[in-house]
């Protein structure tokens, strides 16, 4: 379970509201401050984001609290794979099938982006019905 601190900011009947900052696996980097990313995430560092979390448990929560919210690293994994080795398996696709058939290049490049767009426009229409279960939802895991 990946777990990130968070604060409620409001409670629903199916669910709390909370605030949580976001975080870059940059901000415990050593070498932060010589490369870009880690130059780039300081200067997002301070904004949060606020999203639902379900209470499966019932937990009491009041607004102001902090609290620890818990996502599967299974259900990121699997987004992750669909959202980005789909497109790059349709592009890598595309370039083969145009040189199995020994086209120009740029009718090779044409059906790689093409292929590669359509496995966007997939992984989208994919995501958009079905990773919107309770297993892709954080949940509340525990008071603090």
């Amino acid at each position: 379970m990946i777990e990130e601190l968070a604060v409620v900011s409001a409670i629903g009947h199916d669910g709390v509201r909370v605030i949580a900052a976001r975080n870059s696996a940059c901000a415990q980097c050593a070498s932060k401050s010589n490369c870009a990313t880690g130059v780039l995430s300081e200067w997002r560092e301070g904004k949060t984001v606020e999203i639902d979390v379900d209470n499966p448990d019932a937990i009491l929560v009041s607004p102001g609290q902090q609290v620890m919210i818990g996502l599967e690293e299974g259900s990121l994994m699997r987004a992750s794979l669909l959202l980005y080795l789909l497109p790059l398996a349709l592009l890598i696709l595309g370039a083969l099938v145009g040189s199995g058939f020994a086209w120009p290049e740029w009718q090779q490049v044409l059906l790689s982006l093409g292929l590669m767009m359509i496995g966007f426009i997939m992984a989208r229409r994919w995501s958009s019905g079905r990773m919107t279960g309770k297993r892709y939802q954080p949940v509340l895991l525990r008071t603090l």
